[in-house]
């Protein structure tokens, strides 16, 4: 897990880390909600139990854990507050996208070598990116950049419109402003505001192709052994979303069965645990959490093997995944809803966990990497013998 270096803690010390901010975090969970950006004080715990070092090269003081650590930390931690999770499992992984950088531009963002939060934008809400000579400009506002405002660093992937490159530039906080956007349904607490740039440059060493970024072998791999800066990245990206989808059902599903052993109806005086729709519907909610747990332990044992042996993902494989992630996407969302109704008026308050988890979950079931339509309809024409063409996060 950690190549054999005693200084790097392993996945399983890691997890345990993360298990003991579990009573903070549900007590906080209402709060992170309405300050719609992660606590500083979870920030900080979150720094002192390596939970922002995990993608983070080891030369720079991280723990280069491996695709499956966002996975298996962000499930244990969304258990409590998705949101947080979030920024664990989501926004802790762009620093695997530093790792695949030149070792110029790592140097420049780990030169204090702390776990550095890398806030990312990837969708223009008007923002331009155009040549500057050898460098770039960026101009205007990109959208999605959960836990900016604690990133000392940020990213965007975006195209240049003097050429129609797709490239994934890094630039400091100085150069760029927050536009406090983030008033949603659900996330809240993620903080996904946008960054506003005006005029900024961006040298050289800065930016880089994202194809090149995400191919295997990438300008990165060169100062790293660890599989994570060298395979491709397009097969375990949206695997990272997992993690926080299983966590947040397997939380709602813990914080239902455990105040539905008590609760007694309020016109009737009735226990609703003594119903036998509760029983069945509890139960089948039950069921479809073990079968979503099933598939993705499935795909990251798979994945995990390839990425020890740094061999590809065939395309088709890619498809299935991608497949079950929407299908295990839909798997919770469904679980978790069926268990709000059976809550009766109850479920509507938002200081119900289980509304609150059922909302986030609603919320993660919006992204690319697991919308159903996109998702399932490759695996129908593979299946039908129809030629897919090669969909990539940068063609979106």
């Amino acid at each position: 897990m950690n190549g054999g270096n005693a200084q790097i803690p392993t996945l399983e010390a890691v997890a345990e880390g993360a298990r003991a901010l579990l009573p903070m975090l549900r007590g906080q969970a209402a709060a992170t909600e309405a300050n719609r950006t992660v606590l500083p004080a979870t920030v900080e715990a979150l720094h002192a139990a390596g939970l922002t070092r995990i993608c983070q090269p080891a030369r720079f003081g991280g723990y280069e854990l491996g695709w499956d650590a966002p996975v298996v930390l962000g499930r244990i931690l969304a258990s409590a507050c998705p949101s947080t999770a979030w920024l664990v499992s989501i926004v802790g992984p762009h620093a695997a996208y530093v790792g695949r950088f030149p070792l110029e531009a790592q140097e420049e963002v780990w030169r204090d070598g702390k776990g550095a939060v890398l806030a990312g934008a990837t969708v223009a809400r008007g923002g331009k990116i155009r040549r500057d000579g050898d460098g770039l400009r960026l101009d205007g506002q990109f959208a999605f950049a959960s836990g900016v405002d604690h990133a000392p660093w940020g990213f965007v992937i975006g195209t240049v419109e003097d050429d129609g490159d797709a490239v994934t530039c890094l630039l400091p906080r100085r150069d760029f402003e927050i536009a406090d956007t983030w008033h949603v349904a659900g996330l809240r607490g993620t903080g996904t505001k946008d960054m506003v740039f005006k005029d900024a440059y961006v040298p050289p060493h800065l930016f880089i192709k994202t194809r090149d970024l995400v191919a295997p072998e990438p300008p990165g791999a060169q100062h790293s052994d660890a599989a994570l800066y060298r395979i491709e990245y397009v097969p375990y990206v949206a695997t990272t979303l997992m993690g926080p989808l299983l966590g947040a059902a397997e939380g709602a599903l813990q914080a239902y069965t455990e105040s539905t052993k008590t609760r007694v109806g309020a016109l009737f005086g009735d226990r609703p645990a003594a119903s036998l729709s509760v029983q069945l519907r509890l139960a089948e909610s039950a069921a479809e959490f073990r079968a979503a747990e099933l598939m993705v332990e499935a795909q990251m044992s798979y994945l995990r093997d390839r990425a020890a042996a740094r061999e590809p993902v065939p395309q088709d494989q890619q498809i299935a995944f991608a497949r079950d992630r929407a299908y295990v996407t839909r798997l919770c969302v469904t679980l978790v809803h069926r268990l709000v109704q059976q809550m009766g008026a109850s479920g509507l308050y938002d200081s119900n966990p289980v509304q609150r988890m059922f909302r986030d979950l609603s919320a993660m079931s919006q992204q690319f990497g697991v919308g159903w339509d996109r998702n399932m309809a490759p695996a129908g024409r593979l299946m039908l013998g129809i030629e897919n063409e090669t969909q990539h996060f940068w063609k979106t």
